[in-house]
């Protein structure tokens, strides 16, 4: 595989939000996709059990478009458990683009929200 080339491979990319009890945060500037497109299939979630309830909305800033109306309990798509909540439809983020998050801590204490995208690397112009 030469130097500008990148077969479709299993990716990840981590995105974390802190923020007080009751306090909204986003990922500002987005959270860059890089020089390759990325499906995304799945969303896993991690934060503190104990203190920590978070509600979330997210959007790609390259096409400017939301995947909720509003921001939505991530509780109740990945649940307590480790199992990721699977995309219905995968979306396919374009090269350059980001992933934008607006996230609120309703929870009791300073939390820190930790959200996989998780999904494939595919190669410079791969059609999907």
């Amino acid at each position: 595989m030469g130097l500008g080339a990148v077969e479709e491979s299993f990716y990840v990319i981590e995105v974390e939000l802190t923020a007080a009890a009751g306090a909204a945060t986003s990922t500002t500037p987005a959270q860059p996709i890089g020089s390759y497109p990325f499906l995304w299939e799945e969303l896993g979630a991690y934060w503190d059990d104990t203190t920590g309830d978070w509600q979330v909305r997210i959007s790609d800033n390259g096409r400017n478009h939301y995947f909720s109306s509003m921001e939505v309990k991530v509780a109740g798509m990945v649940g307590i458990e480790q199992k990721p909540y699977e995309l219905r439809t995968p979306w396919r983020f374009d090269a350059g683009s980001g992933i934008m998050i607006e996230g609120t801590n309703d929870g009791a204490g300073l939390d820190t929200l930790f959200l996989s995208f998780i999904g494939k690397r595919l190669p410079a112009g791969a059609v999907i």
